[in-house]
């Protein structure tokens, strides 16, 4: 016996087996629409072609076919350009302007002599060898201990006797010997002091003893008070020549400006 087919159900809602149709978007052109605001005004380009249209038909009932003729042919030319174009009054007058203005100033440009660039602003040396010194006494003041008070304190004897003596370059002409013997101090010889004692570890720098019975740490208080008494020999040598100078000057004003005996 045959099954009867399942009864369909009119009333319920049809199954959807493709996605629905995406809704219409408007997109934007892809050919740039000509700029309208250079065009000439719709209502005015109306009248003028109506005043054209009856130019034409004009020319023509009074026997000028060739004025009109020519009108007819020129006129989809003529209001298209228009249209699009314009007469170029107002915005279009400012651009002339501006691009003629342009024109002026590169020719301007072309001509005139070509100024020397400014040469870049060297760094100043002793600058440099200033921020190194400042460098090597904060890494001495915050090294955790690692070095011991003395040591420290020899570091910042080392700074207060040279910090003075590298301002003095700046200003006064200086001895090239003595300029470069302050500069390799405290540019070199200080930092790598300072930096050949902390790359040992702690208990090898306080501990290790050397052929001659002393510790990297007294290594190092070695070295600073050389670096220190040499400090003290170029500072003596800088001001040493402050004083000659000093005295030259003196015995050239009792030259000049004593009088003798028999001045008086």
């Amino acid at each position: 016996m045959q099954e009867p087919l399942p009864e369909v159900r009119r009333d319920a809602p049809v199954a959807r087996t493709t996605p629905p149709p995406v809704p219409y978007e408007k997109r934007e052109p892809s050919v740039p629409e000509p700029d309208k605001s250079r065009g000439l005004n719709p209502h005015a380009l109306g009248l003028l072609n109506t005043v054209w249209m009856a130019g034409w038909i004009v020319a023509f009932s009074t026997h000028h076919r060739s004025i009109g003729l020519f009108m007819l042919i020129i006129q989809g030319a003529l209001f298209g350009y228009l249209k699009n174009s314009g007469f170029q009054f107002g915005g279009g007058r400012e651009e002339r302007r501006a691009r003629r203005l342009e024109r002026h100033q590169s020719r301007r440009r072309r001509h005139s002599p070509v100024e020397p660039a400014t040469p870049q602003q060297l760094l100043d040396p002793v600058s440099a060898v200033e921020r190194k010194l400042a460098a090597a006494v904060v890494t001495a003041e915050t090294a955790g201990g690692r070095m011991d008070a003395d040591s420290v304190d020899l570091v910042r004897e080392v700074d207060r006797l040279l910090r003075p003596l590298l301002a003095n370059l700046r200003t006064r002409d200086a001895d090239p010997q003595v300029r470069h013997d302050l500069e390799t101090l405290a540019g070199e010889h200080l930092p790598r002091a300072i930096d050949d004692y902390l790359v040992l570890p702690d208990d090898y720098a306080h501990e290790h003893r050397t052929a001659a019975g002393t510790t990297p740490a007294d290594e190092l208080r070695a070295q600073l008070h050389l670096l220190v008494e040499g400090c003290r020999q170029l500072r003596d040598s800088v001001l040493s020549r402050d004083v000659d100078r000093q005295q030259q000057q003196s015995r050239f004003l009792e030259a000049k400006f004593r009088r003798s005996d028999l001045d008086l």
